[in-house]
């Protein structure tokens, strides 16, 4: 019995039942591909002719091992190394050159990847070779990079870490010699340092509930383009959940940019879909608790906090990009906008430590925590300099007095200025600062 013989009522209903599992829309043409792998979770005996075994699979929701059965038979896979390089380059020069540089201003070397539908394991190598070219202290940092897929047989061969000629196509041969041994006949193997750095596991996208993570970047490139439009909506708020604040989510160039409504912005950066986490109201909207309202603010003092804002903004940019007098002169005018931030003086401090003026970078982190007593960052970056600077009691003091502030937080707030790093991450990174000072 082939499909074709099959009523497209029940077709049409199976491909329901397993698109509300898996997410993948399955129109009239995968119908072939469906009803293969519905025979094979059926057994050969069973499915040769009835509709009754189809009518039973539908019955109850499928459990893992029939997905990843399914997914063998419908999954798309497709992809190479560094795949749409417009997208790994605004992902490294947009993304990830800044965050790095942020994280290493506060002494905080965390940093957490997903790759999301990630195949054969082609785009996390990528990103692991990416991470080791921009990080070239990588063992003094604490990087989770993952990729996840429902497909067994494609994690097995990312966990492999064994490609062909054709995996490589369009990737600069330096790459090739750098980072992976060839094996003779066209095989080239990702060496065991590379791939120590990376994990890999099953995920299904389409189902509900939180993974429980905490991204600073997601990669779901070209998976959501093949869900049903539920399922999709269902994936990204799912992807907002496990990013950070401000965390990044990266679409591949092919797929439909997101409404604005979706939680996420667009940042604009040529044929790359990079989009910026955002708070999620327009999806699960929250009502502010009555006993608490916002103190109202006095309306001439907008216009100039506004201000301050985008000079902060302006300021960040310079400093990413090495220009230090201008960062720091746009950094001065926004404190003058609003002297009373303890952020925008965290944020001179930053500027002042990068010029190696690090006896100034202590002063304005004093202004901030005058400015802001639970500022918990600003003791941070003042017990790292401290330290830096061989002041060892001061240190331990500040740090222990941020580990304080630390434990009167819920474990998953995010703390201002952290780059999007938990209450829970920042004690951590913490204590381990406490055993070295």
């Amino acid at each position: 019995m082939t499909s074709a013989a099959v009523p497209d009522t029940l077709m049409s209903a199976l491909s329901d039942h397993v698109a509300a599992q898996i997410g993948l829309s399955l129109p009239r043409e995968r119908w072939p591909d469906l009803w293969r792998g519905m025979c094979e979770l059926a057994g050969e005996s069973d499915a040769a002719g009835s509709e009754a075994c189809l009518r039973r699979l539908m019955a109850s929701p499928l459990q893992r091992e029939q997905i990843e059965t399914l997914a063998r038979h419908l999954s798309v896979g497709e992809t190479y190394f560094f795949r749409e390089p417009d997208t790994f380059d605004a992902l490294e020069h947009e993304v990830l050159v800044p965050l790095i540089a942020a994280r290493r201003a506060t002494g905080l070397r965390m940093l957490n990847l997903w790759s999301a539908g990630c195949c054969t394991g082609e785009e996390t190598y990528s990103l692991a070779i990416l991470l080791d070219r921009l990080i070239p202290d990588g063992a003094d940092w604490n990087i989770t990079l993952l990729g996840t897929d429902i497909h067994p047989g494609f994690l097995a061969r990312a966990e492999q870490g064994l490609y062909g000629d054709w995996s490589f196509r369009g990737v600069p041969a330096d790459i090739k010699t750098r980072y992976f041994d060839d094996l003779g006949q066209g095989v080239h193997a990702v060496q065991p340092v590379l791939k120590r750095r990376v994990r890999f596991g099953y995920f299904n996208l389409a189902e509900d509930g939180d993974p429980g993570w905490r991204m600073d970047v997601v990669l779901c490139r070209n998976v959501l383009m093949y869900f049903k439009s539920e399922k999709s909506v269902q994936a990204l708020v799912q992807l907002h959940r496990s990013l950070v604040d401000g965390g990044w989510l990266v679409l591949g160039a092919a797929e439909t940019p997101l409404p604005a409504q979706r939680g996420f912005a667009k940042v604009s950066s040529g044929n790359a879909l990079l989009y910026r986490k955002q708070p999620m109201t327009a999806v699960a909207p929250r009502v502010a608790p009555r006993s608490a309202p916002a103190a109202p603010r006095r309306k001439s003092a907008a216009p100039a906090v506004h201000g301050a804002t985008m000079l902060a903004d302006r300021a960040r940019v310079h400093a990413d990009e090495g220009r230090l007098a201008e960062a720091e002169r746009c950094c001065k005018a926004a404190i003058a906008a609003d002297k009373c931030d303890p952020r925008l003086h965290y944020l001179h401090s930053l500027i002042l430590e990068e010029a190696m003026r690090l006896d100034e970078a202590k002063a304005a982190l004093r202004r901030a925590l005058y400015f802001g007593t639970r500022f918990v960052l600003g003791h941070v970056a003042l017990g790292r300099l401290c330290q830096r600077q061989g002041e060892r009691v001061r240190a331990v003091k500040h740090f222990a007095k941020a580990l304080d502030l630390l434990e009167r937080e819920p474990a998953g707030v995010v703390l201002p200025e952290s780059d999007g790093l938990s209450a829970a991450q920042l004690s951590a990174a913490l204590m381990a600062r406490l055993q070295e000072a």
